[in-house]
């Protein structure tokens, strides 16, 4: 028995003697943004308890694998300093056992790795609460890092919204550098001081993953009043309405589309909006249609709504829509100011009697073209009958024949007159100012053989005269049109 016992107590010993826990860096001295490894090998002891809460105060545990041997544990670890200067490795404990500490020096920039400054932006500087503020992340380098943008933590009493980058050229004390810049809007939803820490800034450069210290922003939201309602925002609002048309039909719904930039929310703009506009006898209002939109400035951080509001007129004549007034708190003055969007009048008509215009309209135009037609289609034919009749009298051979062809002459197609006499007259009742007695006269005495002009002069006379007739003005009737 007693040698059983003094056996055990021999292997304990042993095992306790064998166990042994060591710490090694690849290295002892760091470029900011490097990563370095801490080796951690373990035997007779289990790594998966080995307590890494001394790193984290000066070093980023960004990633760690595991390997396990015959008669060892090995668990590498790749870190990130958090800072400049002498750092060395804590102490770590496994069990009743320590690793030693291991030196390491952290410089600021390298001839492989750049120095990078970082530090926050907040656009205005002094915010109240609901307030949107600009919130800007300048980064300096030589040019030579790519630069992704990190993710802000969540925090309860303010929202984060992400806006654009940019990136151009910088100083830093006194030396130009490349500054890249990350936007956000921020927005406080409650009032007093808080920080905001961002988290490893990641970077690369010629395929090298980097990873630098996020400077972290102090800032305070300053109290709106207690009677102020919520939904309005200490923001001035800027406010672009589209035309109204001048004219609008019965009964036909109207949409009225404007856009408000500030620090409106869609809830907020609907509860202003629903506290304002009412049905009326000569107005309908249907719910607004509220939608987000970004703003023409990638980088303003303050919120942009489109807003259609949709009207339907009751009655006709002259109707005059809502003013809508858009409250918003001055810090300066510490009251409460309103952007007013003054109403516009429009003349609502019914659009019956408007198409009876427009049927009347057509058939007065169809009587228009018809007459036209008419007019037409006449001075086409009488245009034809003087041309015919002129040919004629032109190529009478004898006065028989030219009193012939005088009294077959007609504007309107009739048939000969029984005498030159009877086509006189019936000449001046149809054509104006169409003097042809003379020439009748004189026809008239060479057929009864008494000396006057000869034939050939008859001729010429007759030409002169009857080339300038034109008919009397005449106007269709209603019905068949006929000549």
């Amino acid at each position: 028995m007693v040698k059983t016992c003094l056996l055990m107590a021999l292997l304990a010993g042993h095992v306790a003697h064998a166990a042994s826990l060591t710490a090694q860096l690849d290295r002892t001295t760091v470029a900011l943004g490097e990563p370095i490894s801490l080796s951690v090998q373990a035997s007779g002891l289990d790594l998966d308890t080995l307590d890494l809460t001394p790193l984290d105060a000066r070093f980023e545990v960004f990633a760690r694998s595991r390997s396990r041997g015959m008669d060892s544990d090995t668990l590498v670890l790749t870190l990130y300093p958090r800072r400049v200067g002498v750092l060395p490795i804590p102490p770590l404990q496994l069990d009743k056992r320590l690793t030693a500490a291991l030196p390491l020096t952290v410089t600021d920039g390298s001839d492989a790795v750049p120095q990078v400054t970082a530090h926050w932006v907040l656009e205005p500087v002094a915010a109240h609460v609901n307030q949107p503020v600009r919130l800007t992340l300048a980064i300096c380098d030589d040019g030579s890092l790519q630069w992704q943008r990190p993710a802000l933590p969540t925090h309860a009493g303010r929202v984060v919204r992400v806006l654009g980058e940019e990136e151009g050229a910088g100083e830093r004390a006194g030396e130009a550098c490349t500054l890249h810049r990350f936007h956000w809007a921020l927005l406080a939803t409650r009032e007093g001081a808080a920080t905001l820490a961002v988290p490893m800034l990641d970077a690369s450069r010629f395929g090298q993953r980097l990873r630098f210290p996020g400077p972290s922003l102090n800032f305070e939201a300053a109290a709106l009043p207690a009677w102020l309602p919520a939904h309005v925002p200490p923001v001035a609002p800027v406010i672009q309405a589209d035309t109204l048309p001048a004219r609008w039909p019965l009964q036909r719904p109207l949409s009225w589309r404007f856009e408000v930039a500030g620090g409106y929310s869609a809830d907020g703009l609907k509860a202003l909006l629903d506290l304002q506009l009412r049905d009326s006898p000569v107005l309908g209002v249907y719910p607004p249609l509220i939608e987000s939109i970004a703003p023409d400035d990638i980088n303003s951080p303050l919120s942009r709504h489109a807003v259609t509001l949709f009207l339907q007129p009751r009655a006709s004549g002259e109707i005059t829509l809502p003013s809508l007034n858009l409250p918003w708190y001055d810090p300066v003055r510490g009251q409460v100011t309103s952007h007013i969007l003054p109403g516009r009048s429009i003349v609502v008509f019914d659009p019956r009697w408007q198409r009876a215009g427009q049927v009347a309209g057509g058939l007065a135009g169809v009587v228009l073209l018809a007459a036209l037609a008419w007019q037409i289609r006449r001075m086409a034919r009488w245009r034809l009958a003087r041309r015919r009749g002129l040919r004629e009298i032109r190529q009478a051979r004898d006065l028989a024949e030219l009193a012939r062809a005088v009294r077959q002459f007609s504007l309107t197609g009739q048939a000969a007159a029984p005498s030159l006499g009877e086509w006189q007259r019936r000449l001046a009742q149809e054509t104006r100012a169409c003097e042809v007695a003379e020439a009748v006269h004189q026809l008239e005495q060479q057929l009864f053989g008494q000396a006057t002009p000869t034939l050939a002069a008859l001729q010429q006379i007759l030409l002169q005269i009857l080339v300038r007739a034109h008919p009397k003005m005449r106007f269709p009737r209603i019905g068949p049109i006929r000549d």
